[in-house]
Order: C-alpha cells, then structure tokens, then sequence
C-alpha cells in the first residue's frame, strides 16, 4: 500500500490539528483518504504536556497510518474517511464536524 502524507496543520481559532492522508493499493488503481484531526488537548495529554513540535505531529501523524493501513483492502470501500482525536466525546463530535467543512 502506498501512503501519502500530508502536513499536520494547525487551526487556530479551533485550538486543532489536522492532515489529509491518501492511501493507494499497490497497482494504483484504487486510493481513499483519511481526512483526521486532533484537539490540542488530546495531543498535549497524549505527550505529558510537553511543548508539541514536529516530532510529536509526525508521532500522531505515523499512529494514525498505521490504524487505517490494518484495514487493507477495506479500506477502499469508501472514497473517503474521517478521524477524530480529543478527550471527549463532544470533542471527537466537533472534530468530525471541522473535518466536514474541511471537504466542503
């Protein structure tokens, strides 16, 4: 499977992070992506609080390839996926509904 990264970006007026990932099979003839987005929250619980960097975003960035990457050819089914990362319900619900808008 081919994966192509996207960069981590940050929204400011909704304290959150985001990347677009697409995932092509091996002879390209099918791709999907995953649009994904994390609260400030949920990433600086997730790194003890530290100061996020490049580091971390690439961290997050990389957990979450490898989650969607298990679902191999399933994967494929849809033309595209969304994930959302917080410490809350609400904040996941608020986080899809951001990526939403993000593809609209």
């Amino acid at each position: 499977m081919k994966v192509i990264k996207g960069l981590v970006k940050e929204d400011f007026n909704r304290d959150i992070f985001w990347v677009r990932i697409i995932f092509q099979n091996d002879d390209e003839t099918k791709n999907t992506q995953v649009l994904a987005c994390a609260s400030q929250e949920y990433l600086g619980n997730l790194y003890n609080g530290q100061r996020l960097n490049q580091e971390h975003f690439d961290g997050w960035l990389q957990s979450v390839v490898e989650k969607w990457s298990k679902f191999e050819d399933d994967l494929f089914k849809k033309d595209r996926h969304y994930d959302a990362y917080a410490n809350t319900e609400k904040g996941e619900a608020n986080g899809i509904d951001f990526l939403l808008t993000k593809t609209n």
